[in-house]
């Protein structure tokens, strides 16, 4: 597998292509961990992307397709799917680390920190370290994003007869289509007495 990463050093200040291969194991990776999708990898991707150097900021910016595959919750064909995947992110430089804060004299425990907030600048920026940068998780989480929650061969799909097992698409199976849910089976016996006056 071509390595996910990228050399801050080699890339223009003007922007240049970037090309790399997702074999159908990282796809199916990032579909299959956990908690695992309905979905697995039907082959191999290739991400293109462009990027930009603003000083050892750098902007990737990627749209490609992932092919995917499952089966249909009503139906249960195979259904097959080119998911758009979009990939707009900064990386910046890492700053150093961030100094301890001081401990109080008599407490061995460190101050709890802090709760985090949310920075709307910094919601598209990435850090990273040293001179290389790795999309492999940036990746993943956008494959997992654009996934759809179950897979419908069509949304006018009719399913399966519940009774039968007929595919409802082909034909009508003529099976009793009003069941009585049993949990409410029981009801049915239950006889009402009329009061008299």
């Amino acid at each position: 597998m071509e390595p996910l990463t990228i050399d801050v050093d080699e890339i223009d200040e003007s922007g240049q292509a970037w090309q790399a291969d997702l074999p159908r194991e990282f796809v199916d990776s990032a579909l299959r961990g956990e908690p695992p999708t309905e979905f697995h990898a039907a082959g191999a991707a290739t991400v293109r992307a462009r990027l930009t150097k603003i000083g050892r900021s750098v902007l990737v910016q990627s749209r490609f397709t992932v092919p995917l595959e499952g089966q249909c919750k009503r139906c249960l064909k195979k259904v097959r799917l080119d998911e758009p995947i979009d990939l707009t992110l900064t990386y910046v430089p890492r700053a150093g680390p961030a100094p301890e804060p001081p401990r109080r004299a008599g407490h061995d425990r460190a101050e709890p920190e802090p709760a985090a907030s949310f920075d709307a600048e910094t919601v598209d920026e990435e850090p990273y370290s040293g001179k290389t940068i790795d999309l492999a998780p940036a990746l993943r989480e956008q494959i997992l994003l654009a996934v759809p929650p179950s897979p419908v061969c069509d949304e006018a799909c009719k399913g399966l007869c519940p009774t039968c097992g007929k595919d409802l698409n082909a034909d009508d199976c003529g099976c009793e289509k009003t069941t009585l849910d049993p949990r409410w089976a029981a009801l049915k016996s239950i006889q009402l007495e009329k009061k008299e006056k």
